[in-house]
């Protein structure tokens, strides 16, 4: 039910390294929970459960629920999942786990106007969105599981479609918003209380598009060779930089938080057709950094036999949200963020999305093992107490 044609995007992490503190637990079993100490880092607890510090995003992408989208230091006492990677073997329980319970109808509200819904997406964004996923990939067997969920309950009078087109600059317009398509999924939201600062692009989806619920989150850094000097340990340092992100993809992040490296014209950017072609740049020196969600920069330098020659810097870019949109102007543009939005939190409530992200980042983990991936960012740090008060403070 997949019809073939393509997807991408990226978000603010600031990064806190602080020394773990002595007394720290020993060797952790995966697949339990763990309960974050003041001043240690999801890098210090990587180096504990799986022997390496570089794979801290494994936890970070397996507890997007408790961590939040606005979280950059994490808190001490909070419970957190520790994923089994790499084969390794889940501790078992001390006690048996509760017998699954069958779940009655889902119970939504069904339109007789709206009795298909036309999704688009696109390739290149591994674990995300690509055709040679299972299922299409995390955010697509998401959204396939939450729509099933709607056509279950309309037992033949609803159904749904998802369209692959690569060409991401295409999709806004005018893809979507002449509804040749329904809706466009996976896309980031920009700030859109605060228009003013967003560039163009950021501000016309605000304008023109309404957004799902989140779906997931994404890590976004910075990708550069081996040998480049950049640290990105601060947003100067990139000032004067040629980067490469994708065409179509979103560019907001860029200028987030006060950066402005468009806006005011500090950096370069290239934008070729595929993520791939950025980093064919960057081997060739044509520019200094490629700017791409971690996970997604790690699946294609493996695929492209780069892992041993690029690395991502010690401090992230940017934390996202992806979204499905839809144009403001489409009719049945409500009852369709409400479909989308009501059957994703059944699917929350049911477990089974937390079993559908789980699979897949095992599948992506698994995959990556054989291969030598590029150090990630530096993960957050717990809070001290002194940094939790200023935080509240300014948040205000």
């Amino acid at each position: 039910m997949v019809k073939m044609v393509r997807s991408g995007l990226c978000a603010a992490l600031l990064a806190c390294s602080v020394i773990w503190q002595a007394g720290g637990a020993s060797a952790q079993d995966c697949g339990g929970d763990y309960t974050i100490r003041e001043g240690e880092t999801l890098a210090d607890i990587a180096q504990r459960v799986y022997g390496s510090r570089s794979q801290w995003t494994a936890i970070f992408y397996a507890n997007q629920d408790r961590l939040g989208t606005n979280a950059t230091l994490l808190v001490p006492g909070l419970a957190i999942k520790l994923p089994c990677i790499g084969g390794q073997q889940q501790a078992q329980p001390t006690t048996p786990a509760p017998a699954a319970t069958a779940r009655g109808p889902a119970g939504f509200e069904l339109s007789s106007m709206v009795r298909r819904i036309e999704f688009l997406t696109a390739e290149g964004y591994p674990p995300f969105a690509d055709r040679t996923l299972p299922n299409g990939g995390l955010i697509l067997d998401l959204l396939s599981s939450s729509m099933n969920l709607i056509k279950e309950q309309g037992k033949g009078s609803f159904d749904y479609q998802i369209s692959w087109v690569n060409d991401w600059a295409a999709h806004l317009n005018p893809l979507l918003i002449t509804r040749a398509f329904d809706v466009g999924v996976p896309w980031t939201k920009p700030d859109c209380a605060d228009t003013a600062n967003l560039d163009r692009n950021s501000q016309y989806k605000c304008q023109k598009f309404f957004f799902s619920d989140p779906f997931y989150e994404n890590v976004s850094v910075l990708f550069v060779k081996k040998s480049s000097p950049i640290t990105f340990a601060a947003d100067d340092e990139i000032v004067g930089k040629t980067l490469c992100r994708t065409k179509g993809w979103s560019t907001a992040d860029l200028d987030k938080g006060g950066r402005n490296w468009l806006k005011d014209n500090k950096v370069t950017l290239m934008q070729p057709q595929t993520p791939e072609e950025c980093f064919r740049l960057l081997e060739s020196g044509t520019v200094d950094a490629v700017v791409v969600p971690d996970l997604t920069g790690r699946a294609i330098s493996s695929a492209m036999g780069l892992s041993d020659r690029v690395r991502a810097t010690d401090r992230p870019v940017t934390i996202e949200t992806m979204h499905a949109m839809i144009t403001k102007t489409h009719p049945n543009a409500r009852t369709i963020l409400y479909y989308i939005n009501s059957s994703l939190a059944k699917l929350k409530e049911s477990g089974e999305y937390d079993r559908i992200v789980e699979r897949h980042l095992q599948q992506f983990w698994d995959g990556q093992e054989a291969s030598a991936a590029p150090p990630p960012a530096t993960p957050p740090a717990a809070a001290t107490a002194e940094q939790r008060s200023t935080a509240k403070q300014t948040s205000k």
